[in-house]
Order: structure tokens, then sequence, then C-alpha cells
């Protein structure tokens, strides 16, 4: 995400009670609490959708699936949310990672599929 100069500047100086309007001026809990404020308002990118549909894609060929409301076999996003929640390395819900942990979280789970694989 990328900003214009004068937006930036403002953001820094909300951050930093109009101290600074630079991120070296900073401490490091004020840029801590901007990049967690950057992170959530982090747009849908296709970059991401597209790691998140991989994650579904692996799902769907492991057996992970449910019928939707048009009769069609979709991957199950609760099975998907509940392995999340209690074994990817962040323990979130998929649509809780940001871009950033996204990776991780796709590597973690392609390691799941190639075990799927060797054992089936």
């Amino acid at each position: 995400m990328r900003f214009d100069k004068d937006t930036k500047a403002a953001m820094v100086e909300s951050f930093s009670d109009g101290r600074c309007t630079s991120t070296k001026g900073l401490s490091r809990e004020e840029a801590r609490a901007m990049l967690m404020k950057l992170n959530d308002l982090q747009p849908a990118d296709p970059a991401m959708l597209k790691m998140k549909n991989k994650i579904f894609y692996y799902a769907h060929e492991m057996g992970w699936v449910k019928v939707n409301h048009n009769g069609k076999v979709v991957a199950d996003g609760a099975r998907v949310d509940d392995w999340c929640l209690k074994y990817s390395y962040l323990k979130k819900k998929l649509n809780n990672y940001t871009y950033a942990e996204l990776p991780k979280l796709v590597s973690q789970f392609e390691a799941v599929y190639k075990h799927f694989l060797q054992t089936f």
C-alpha cells in the first residue's frame, strides 16, 4: 500500500501525537502501533486471494469438502479455519492472516498436503 508524502506525514503525526512527521522520529511503540494499523487497512489483494485459494485447493484435494447452497462440492472453509486455529503457526483463522503472514501459512499447509499424499 502506498501513500503520498502528505498522507504519510499526517499519519506519522497522528501516531506521535504531533511530535514528528517522519517515521524516523517515532518511538518503537508508536511505530509498532502504526504498523498494526497499516496491516488492518490492507486491502483484499489478488495475491492474497491467490494464496488463500491455494490453501483451499489443497483442502479440496485432501477431501476437506462440503456441498454449498448451489449443490457444488467446495473446500470446507470451516474445517480449514478449525485447522488454522489448532495447528497453524499463528493459531488464527485464515482470514485473519495478513498478506505478510500468508506465505508461511501456505508453506505450512502445503507440507500437510504433501504428508497427506505420502500417507494416502
